[in-house]
């Protein structure tokens, strides 16, 4: 059992660090397409409003992918007021009863209350209120749920891994069974 849920654990990492590399490159490519947008406008004295609503887009992309990473990271903003008084096995408590009790049901209500307004977009064939604008302007309203959807994975991940290192510290000294490390 111990097993399945290490690789679950993997695959969980495996997620989180696809979504990380896919919010790089909509960061890099958000910041081209600023540059040629900007030099468009003022060096040639031209633009295309599809293109500066594909940047909106792209942010959404990169910003809902790249939540889950700076998770995983620990780089996410958080409220240190209790944990800097507490050892390590008691922020490792903390940090999982965070992860079940707050992020994991605030993300799950997210994507409860978003599923309908995203399909509802889509069913309506929404675009852009802008004329020569994008399309499917479900797509950036979509990328809430595939953030909040890899929160959840992320969450699950960290609580596997606290649930793991809680074990290993708590387990008889005598025994000779041994637990695997994850990343």
């Amino acid at each position: 059992m111990s097993r399945l849920l290490l690789r679950f654990e993997h695959v969980l990492y495996r997620i989180t660090s696809l979504a990380g590399g896919i919010s790089a490159i909509a960061m890099a490519a958000m910041i081209l397409l600023i540059f040629g947008n900007m030099t468009a406008r003022y060096a040639f004295g031209t633009g295309a409003v599809w293109l500066q609503e594909l940047e909106w887009y792209l942010l959404s992309l990169s910003v809902m992918t790249g939540i889950a990473y700076a998770m995983r990271s620990d780089e996410h903003v958080r409220v240190d007021v209790f944990s800097h008084r507490l050892s390590r096995v008691g922020k490792l408590w903390l940090n999982g009863i965070t992860m079940v009790l707050v992020a994991i049901p605030i993300a799950a209500l997210v994507l409860f209350y978003t599923w309908p307004f995203v399909s509802i977009s889509y069913v309506r064939g929404e675009g852009s209120p802008n004329a020569g604008g994008m399309p499917w302007l479900f797509l950036p309203k979509a990328m809430i749920l595939l953030g909040f959807a890899l929160i959840i994975s992320e969450a699950l991940r960290q609580t596997l891994s606290i649930g793991r290192r809680l074990l290993f510290h708590y387990r008889r000294p005598g025994s000779r069974r041994r637990i695997a490390h994850a990343p």
